[in-house]
């Protein structure tokens, strides 16, 4: 049995002439939460299709819940909640209706699941799916997906629409679903601090790439800000060519650098030079995102 609830290597897919996603080795833990990150654009709806069966990979293969999308995806599908950007419900149904019809799919339905988040979301039941603000519609999506009693959860911006308030609540109810069961979440996010607050691993997809993989405290303890002064000297080649300096910035008189790796090695290097002044910064994820999309190693 692994130890994973999705695993990819070599995942690709590709549109006429656009790779949308190249390479991508992913592993998610189970029970894990995991954010998957980029910009938009970058291929993360697309590996989360790829992922359900609802596209075809290209090329290098796929295990969820260790089974093959290829040959097993009503088997995934069953075991899998998911909650899209766009939500394609039955818009003529009433919220009681479309629950009784989500039930008569699922063998492992909870009803006292669905009805604590009713609840909590104060989603009207006999009102249409149709008349539903849009984060309405994605809390009931939330409401039907844990419904069914899955081993993992994907949610694709799922709180696209939502008042700061909601997000919270829905924040929430994942943390607490994830503790109660021992479910994996996986989720894709542009909203940072979503991620930062909830998830304990975090992937990051830039044009179709993964960038980084890992526990989001191994991710903090790798990434930090160093902010160095020096007497009156630029700093030098050897130092900026250096693969752990994502990127460096002018700051008055001295510098700030991004780092990912060995940072003691870059701090020695530094120290070297006598500075004049040399701080460390933790990083905060938004800060990590921003050195990855707009720094030139992307």
């Amino acid at each position: 049995m692994t130890d994973f609830a999705i695993e990819t290597w070599g995942l690709t897919k590709v549109f006429g002439q656009v790779a949308a996603v190249k390479e991508l080795d992913l592993r998610v833990p189970k029970g894990s939460i995991y954010g998957f990150l980029g910009p938009n654009g970058a291929g993360k709806t697309t590996t989360i299709k790829m992922l359900l069966g609802l596209l075809q990979p290209t090329g290098g293969g796929i295990r969820v819940l260790g089974l093959d999308p290829k040959k097993e995806s009503l088997e995934i599908l069953m075991r899998t909640g998911y909650v899209a950007e766009t939500q394609n419900m039955y818009g003529y149904m009433t919220v009681k209706e479309i629950i009784d019809f989500c039930k008569a799919l699922y063998p492992r339905w909870e009803d006292g699941t669905v009805k604590k988040y009713l609840d909590l979301f104060e989603l009207p039941t006999g009102k249409k799916v149709k008349a539903l603000s849009k984060g309405m519609k994605n809390q009931l999506a939330l409401a039907l997906a844990l419904g069914s009693g899955p081993d993992l959860l994907i949610l694709d911006e799922p709180t696209s629409g939502l008042d700061p308030q909601k997000i919270k609540d829905f924040l929430t109810v994942i943390v607490e679903q994830v503790a109660e069961t021992g479910q994996t979440v996986f989720f894709s996010s542009h909203q940072l601090y979503e991620v930062e607050r909830i998830a304990d691993w975090v992937g990051m997809i830039v044009q179709g790439r993964l960038v980084f993989s890992s526990s989001m405290d191994d991710l903090k303890a790798r990434h930090k800000k160093i902010k160095v002064m020096l007497a009156g000297e630029s700093l030098p080649q050897e130092l900026t060519n250096r693969p752990e300096i994502i990127k460096i910035e002018l700051q008055g008189r001295g510098y700030v650098l991004t780092v990912s790796g060995n940072i003691d090695r870059i701090i020695a290097l530094l120290n070297s030079l006598n500075p004049s002044l040399l701080e460390v910064f933790p990083e905060t994820l938004e800060e990590i995102f921003l050195a990855y999309t707009e720094g030139v190693r992307t």
